[in-house]
Formats: C-alpha cells, sequence, structure tokens
C-alpha cells in the first residue's frame, strides 16, 4: 500500500498553514472567556487540525493498494446452427443431444465462467437449435471469440459442428493466437452418400444482344461410378430445354467442367435452370439444380476517348475497348478535341483535366447530358481541376510526386460480375499520384493500392453511381504495362482487358432523365443480400429534392405486396430490405408534388443459394484435426457428456489469480466526514456551553 497526491507533496505546508490562520483569526482574543486554558487550547487545537484535514483533501489524496481476485476460466461452447445439421440429425435424436449439451454446460458451471455461441451465417452470442440459417462459416467465428474473450481467461473451446463451411476459410487453415484447447464434437454422418450436384455455375450478368456468351458449369458426383448424368440447360424465355448433354461418371469421386455457349438473341433479363439429372437412390436432390440470370442489353455505344497528350495508355485503352464489337471508339488529342457528345455514351478522359487542357466545358457537357465519365489520372492530371470536376474521388496531393502502386481486387466489390480467380495483384505497378484519398457517396473499389509490401486503402480502381451517370477513376496510369505483362505471361490480354470491358459496360449504360425515378443497383439478388432501392424527384428546374413522401409497394405472384414508406436523405430518398424469401418481385413507387402524380416501377429478383444442401458429407476428419492441432479431443456427438471430464483434468485450464490496483480516494471516505462533523459539531457545543456563541 502506498500514499499519493494529486500536488507536490510540499503543499501540506499551505494546509497546515491555512489550519493555523484559521484557529489564530478565531481563538486569538478569546482565552479570558474560556474557564480553564487547556479547555481553550483544545478547541484551538482542534481548529487547526479540522481545517488543515479539510485543506489537505483538496490535494486529491489516494490510497493506492493491491487487490487480488480468482478467475475462473471461460469455456465456450459453439454450436453449429446451420440448415446441413439436419441432415447430420437424420440418424441420432436432435432433442436428446440438445439435452445432452444442456446437461454438460450445466456442469462445466459449477467450476467455470460458460459462454454460449451459435454459427452460421454470422456469430450469435446465444446457443441456438433451429438448424435454419443458409451458411456456415467456422474460421471466421473462432477468430472473433478468441479476440474477444482473450482477457476474460479462454480456456477452453467446444466446437459443435459436422465440419462442413461454405464460407470463409477452413479452420485448419487459420492460424489463432490462442493458447488454449479446442474440443470438436463431431455431429452426422462421414459415410459418402450417392449425390450428383451442380458444385458452382458461372455466368456474366451482363450481355450485349447479339453476342456469345458462356456458362460455365462445374458437376460433381459422389458414389455414382458407372452411372450417367444428364446436364440440361431450360430456357424460361423460351419455355424449352436449349442444351443437353450424357456425362458417364468414371469413379466415386467425381468432378468434371462444362462451358456451354450460348447467343444473346433477345433483350431483357434471361433466366436459365442448369440441371443434373437425379440418380436412383439419391437423398439430397436439392442441390440438382441452380438458376442463372442473364441481363441482355440491346445497345450500340460510341465511345470518345480524349488524351492530354500521345501516351503508350491511348493505344491499349482503344484496343481493349474496341474488342466489344458494340463499342465504337474515337480518339482525340485534347488541343484538337472537337464532338458532339450526343452521339457519345461514355467519356474517357486520359491525363486530363491538365493545366494546359481544362476540358472542363467538355465534362460539363457529358453531366448536362448524363453520360458517364471514366478519368484515367496520371502525371500530367491537373489534381485541383480533376477534384473539381467530379466528387466519387478527391486526392490531396503531396509533392506532386507518384507512388508504384500495385491492384489488390476487392472481392466484396458488386457493381458488376467479377471473377476472384482473375488476379492483379502480380501485375506491375502503375504511377498513383501521391497524397491522401477521399471517395465519395455511392462509391464502390474494384481494386485497392498495394505500395511495396503495403496493403492500403486508397482506391486504384473505382466507379460511382450517380443520379444521372456514373462515374469511374483509374488513379494511375500505365496500363500499357499491364497488357504486356499479360501477354508475356498468358499469351493474349484477357486478363486486362475483362476489367477494362466490364468497367466500359457498366459506365455506358444509360440514366433515364425522368422527374422520379427509383433505381436498385443490380437486377438479381441472393437471399442473403440487402436490397436497397434510391428514389430521386426533381423540381422543374431539375433540382433534386425531398419535399413529399415516396410510397413504394414491392410484391410477387403469391401475395398483394407489401407497401413500405422510403427514408428521406439529404436530398433524396432510400429503403433498404433485407431477408427477402427467393422469387420475381415487382416493385412500384409513387409521390405527388405540386399537383402531379409520379410514379416508377421495375423488377428484381431474389435468388436461393442453397448453399447448405450442396455437401451434407460432414467432415471429422478435419474436426479431429483442429482438436489435435490445439491440445484438445474430438468426440461424436453421443459422448458429448464426457467432455466435462476431460476439461476438468487439463491441467492448462486452471483459474488466474489477477493482482489489480485498487485507488481509493480519501475524499471518497464518508466516515472521516463524519469524524470532521462530529468534531466541529463537539466544538460548537463547548463554545456554547461556555458563551462563546
Amino acid at each position: 500500500m502506498n500514499f499519493s497526491l494529486a500536488y507536490p507533496s510540499w503543499f501540506i505546508i499551505f494546509c497546515l498553514l491555512l489550519g493555523l490562520l484559521a484557529s489564530f483569526i478565531l481563538y486569538r482574543k478569546q482565552q479570558d472567556r474560556f474557564p480553564t486554558k487547556w479547555i481553550y487550547y483544545t478547541l484551538a487545537a482542534l481548529r487547526f487540525l479540522l481545517m488543515s484535514a479539510l485543506a489537505f483533501l483538496l490535494l486529491s489524496p489516494i490510497f493506492n493498494y493491491l487487490k487480488t481476485q480468482e478467475q475462473k476460466p471461460t469455456i465456450a461452447f459453439i454450436q453449429d446452427n446451420s440448415a446441413s445439421q439436419k441432415f447430420a440429425f437424420r440418424k441420432i435424436d436432435s432433442a436428446i443431444y440438445h439435452q445432452r449439451v444442456t446437461k454438460l454446460l450445466n456442469e462445466l458451471r459449477n467450476d467455470y465462467q460458460v459462454k454460449e455461441f451459435s454459427i452460421g451465417e454470422t456469430l450469435r452470442d446465444t446457443a441456438r437449435f433451429q438448424y435454419n440459417e443458409e451458411a456456415s462459416d467456422l474460421s471466421s467465428p473462432i477468430e472473433s471469440i478468441v479476440s474477444n474473450l482473450e482477457s476474460e481467461n479462454l480456456g477452453a473451446i467446444i466446437l459443435a459442428t459436422d465440419g462442413i463451411y461454405n464460407k470463409g476459410i477452413s479452420p485448419l487453415s487459420a492460424n489463432y493466437p490462442y493458447k488454449g484447447s479446442i474440443y470438436t464434437v463431431g455431429i452426422g454422418d462421414t459415410a459418402l452418400q450417392r449425390d450428383a450436384l451442380l458444385a458452382r455455375v458461372f455466368a456474366n450478368k451482363l450481355i450485349y444482344l447479339g453476342d456469345q456468351f458462356a456458362i460455365r458449369t462445374d458437376i460433381a458426383a459422389f458414389a455414382c461410378e458407372g452411372k450417367n448424368l444428364v446436364v440440361s440447360v431450360y430456357s424460361h424465355n423460351a419455355k424449352r430445354a436449349i442444351y443437353s448433354q450424357t456425362i458417364r461418371v468414371s469413379d466415386a469421386r467425381f468432378s468434371k467442367g462444362i462451358e456451354t455457349i450460348l447467343e444473346a438473341k433477345s433483350a431483357g433479363l434471361q433466366h436459365y435452370t442448369i440441371s443434373v439429372s437425379q440418380v436412383e437412390g439419391e437423398q439430397n436432390i436439392a442441390n440438382n439444380s441452380q438458376e442463372v440470370y442473364v441481363e441482355v442489353v440491346d445497345s450500340k455505344q460510341k465511345v470518345l476517348l480524349i488524351a492530354n497528350a500521345p501516351h503508350p495508355d491511348v493505344f491499349a485503352l482503344r484496343d481493349a475497348l474496341s474488342k466489344n464489337k458494340n463499342f465504337k471508339v474515337d480518339v482525340q488529342m485534347a488541343e484538337r478535341a472537337k464532338a458532339s457528345m450526343n452521339d457519345y455514351s461514355l467519356l474517357v478522359l486520359h491525363n486530363l483535366p491538365s493545366v494546359k487542357y481544362n476540358v472542363a466545358s467538355l465534362s460539363e457537357e457529358a453531366k448536362r447530358l448524363g453520360i458517364s465519365v471514366l478519368y484515367v489520372v496520371g502525371s500530367q492530371t491537373s489534381i485541383p481541376l480533376f477534384n473539381a470536376s467530379q466528387n466519387a474521388l478527391q486526392i490531396v496531393s503531396r509533392g506532386g510526386t507518384v507512388n508504384d502502386a500495385q491492384g489488390l481486387l476487392n472481392n466484396d466489390f458488386s457493381y458488376f460480375t467479377i471473377n476472384s480467380n482473375q488476379q492483379v495483384s502480380s501485375l506491375p505497378p502503375l504511377a498513383s499520384p501521391f497524397g491522401d484519398y477521399k471517395t465519395g457517396i455511392s462509391t464502390q473499389v474494384l481494386m485497392w493500392q498495394k505500395i511495396g509490401n503495403a496493403t492500403t486503402t486508397y482506391p486504384l480502381w473505382m466507379m460511382q453511381q450517380g443520379s444521372s451517370a456514373r462515374t469511374g477513376v483509374i488513379a494511375g496510369e500505365g496500363i500499357w504495362r499491364w497488357r504486356l505483362f499479360d501477354f508475356n505471361q498468358h499469351k493474349n490480354h484477357n486478363l486486362v482487358d475483362d476489367y477494362m470491358l466490364k468497367t466500359a459496360q457498366y459506365l455506358a449504360v444509360k440514366q433515364d432523365k425522368e422527374k422520379f425515378r427509383v433505381q436498385v443497383s443490380k437486377s438479381v439478388f441472393s437471399e442473403s443480400e440487402p436490397i436497397s432501392f434510391d428514389a430521386e424527384l426533381y423540381n422543374e428546374n431539375f433540382e433534386l429534392i425531398n419535399t413529399p413522401e415516396v410510397n413504394i409497394v414491392l410484391s410477387n405472384g403469391s401475395s398483394k405486396g407489401d407497401g413500405y414508406t422510403m427514408n428521406k436523405m439529404e436530398s433524396s430518398y432510400s429503403l433498404t430490405l433485407t431477408n427477402l424469401s427467393s422469387g420475381n418481385y415487382n416493385y412500384k413507387a409513387t409521390t405527388s408534388f405540386n399537383g402531379k402524380s409520379y410514379s416508377a416501377s421495375g423488377s428484381l429478383v431474389v435468388v436461393g443459394q442453397n448453399l447448405e444442401a450442396m455437401n451434407t458429407t460432414a467432415d471429422f476428419g478435419m474436426l479431429n484435426q483442429l482438436a489435435k492441432n490445439y491440445e484438445g479431443e474430438f468426440v461424436f456427438a453421443n459422448q458429448i457428456e464426457s467432455l466435462a471430464d476431460k476439461i476438468k483434468k487439463n491441467q492448462q485450464i486452471k483459474p488466474l489469480l489477477r493482482a489489480n490496483i485498487q485507488n481509493d480516494p480519501l475524499i471518497n471516505w464518508k466516515w472521516l466526514f463524519g469524524l470532521f462533523i462530529a468534531f466541529l459539531a463537539l466544538e460548537w457545543f463547548v463554545r456554547k456551553r461556555t458563551g462563546n456563541y
């Protein structure tokens, strides 16, 4: 125990002087008024001590002492609540299992602090046994629990699951900063069940009319050797099967990729069902088909590419965009740029605006006409003029120098479909302006900047969804180096050109000019995705307003529809809906302003992912290895109660003695103030009895 003051200790002298002064002022000429001298000196001393003590409290005196507490070990129980568990409980009674879990946890609570969690799509802080979540993530929840409970003496983790995951990475690949034990409980059947399924289906989301496109289908089959599988593609628009192929399964664990080439013959949203035939004895047929939606756009578009000066990037951009037969690319230098923007769907500005060529008139005309602009920022770009011309990206330049920035793909980008296998991190760096970066609203980053070995939050390639047009920014020059490297590695430019073409296709889509408009970011959503509606209302001067209410009705074929009132933002409207079931939906938004009624409508599709039905064979091997890696044990579901003894015998799981320094300010001692009041009352009583008051 020690003692401390908030002020230097020599300040105590002032406290004593204050007490002496108070006593002197009160008692200096009163000695003759008291019957005896000892009463006089006792009261004077008492006043001196009280006033000095009160002044001393103003110095914030604090007693510091060490307090030791015993902290019980924490046991984290994690229950897999995903839908694949329903298949696991075909051979064991889920109610009996639940009773065993309850008994185990109650027994552990006698000696440990028990915390319960459940996992599925996300980590939840209660143990749930409904088995209805549509995805399984095992690695991220363990990482979160280790991180959040590291200060609570986390002794052991009990993970009860079938070992199947379809989100995140394998727990065996993760390196958790955890020194405790992991016990795993295997729920399910590890026997290879007869199953034919579609593992994955890939297709471009946006296709131009008349183009050919591919639907890539990965087929898998288990315990089906010697069987024939029929893979078919059914067009809901044409109302017939448009492709069929028979495949012979050669072994017990069979997989094969099929690429179906189709032609976009009609515009609009095209709906396809990809299916593989059912095998005799197959129990799980939920994974035998998947839905695919492709939006076919009927549009021939012109692209105007204006450069500040001749540059290798200009040829690279023109060559990449010309691969799309629906694009006609015109290239002009800024000093001779003369064109009517009415003829174009996309404006590409390379190293513009610059100090020499402002091109403000072109960018303003593009904004007025609702034409999207793609900026390629380089060493000749005037950063202040660039910042003033758009609000998708603001750069605070530092010294006018550049960084060598490689691209790092953002897998959360959703404005169009990207192939995460087409990594760009190996491509040469672009010359990107050195400075601070800030993105605007409705902006998504396609690629981040990687400078050296450091991954930054600075965007390298990004897109913004605007009210009347879209904006794209490539914050670096040197695309030509990317194409040369791509050709050197793969003998083609497909990797780089694919990103450029998809960017141009996204930007070139025309926006409407209606006074009231409602839009969603895309036409097809998965069940787990939030769906955001954005609405804008313009007055006669085409200025954004949000004075009136906007109501929206969302309906599908099975109901009359649900009505919602959109939220008012700064100058627009927004509404986000979640947990919509799969199906085709129509929406209609209505409002009225200045005596006029306005409406906007559209449609969207919510697709069921059905991830949990893709794989139903439990992976006990992974669970056993995970337990060994962290000095735990693996048990089957019917042995879960035995974990109580195993955990109690684990010598590494023990209480901790935590020593904390406790601070006890004297000013908080209530009894001390009671003592002061008692002494003051005593002084007052004596003075009163002796006739001094």
